[in-house]
Order: C-alpha cells, then structure tokens, then sequence
C-alpha cells in the first residue's frame, strides 16, 4: 500500500475510484487495483455523494516564510557575494526584499538546492 501525507490522493485519481465503484466492482476490488485501503474507497464514496470529493485539505504545518523570489534572490546573492556568512546573507535580503529572516533559514534554503556553504575566509593557513 502506498504511503501519502495529509493531502491525499490527486482529484483524478479519486475521480477514477468512484468510477470503478459506479461501474460495478467492489470496493476490496477497487481497493486493490488502486493500491489503497478499502476505508479511503469508503470515504470518497461518501465524499462523491455529499459533492466533497474534490475539496482537500491544505497540508499541516507552518507556511513557508521564504517564497519563491526569495530563494531566488538569496542564490542571486550567492553568485555575486560567495565569500559572504550566512548572516551577511540574511541581512542583505532583509535589505533588498524587507523580508528579516534568520541565518538559520538562509541555511535551509541552502540545503533545499543541495548548495553547501563554507566561507574561506579564516581557513588559510599561515606558514
């Protein structure tokens, strides 16, 4: 069976289990072709009939502070600062954008496009 977060299955999906159920089969039979328990067949058989069934729920959680031009400015910065900290970075997309975030956050954004970031600064050596 398939593991799916809060947000459940996509609406075509739902759609097509319905069907099968509306054509005839039954809903172990339906449950199984589609890989899913037979109490989510349940549940949007009686979503179909109460006209619910493409209404989903918003996944759980806090919204994310750092949009999409956002991130975009921080790997901007990145290009043009690279021997920037992460709170230099912070400090200057709160300058560009007004948006105040933690070196922690710029931090994540990192992560989330697998850039790892280590200043050079400092790290050379003295002979």
């Amino acid at each position: 069976m398939k593991v799916v977060g809060a947000a459940g299955y996509g609406n075509d999906l739902r759609e097509r289990i319905v069907a099968s159920v509306q054509r005839g089969a039954t809903i172990t039979e339906v449950a199984r072709q589609y890989e899913v328990a037979h109490i989510t067949v349940r549940t949007y058989l009686k979503k179909m009939q109460e006209g619910t069934l493409e209404q989903r729920i918003s996944p759980p959680g806090r919204p994310r502070t750092v949009q999409a031009e956002h991130e975009a400015k921080l790997l901007e910065q990145l290009d043009s600062h690279p021997d920037a900290t992460l709170e230099e970075h912070a400090r200057m997309l709160h300058e560009a954008t007004g948006l105040k975030i933690s070196y922690r956050t710029v931090d994540r954004v990192f992560q989330r496009h697998h850039i790892t970031h280590k200043k050079n600064a400092g790290r050379q050596r003295t002979e």
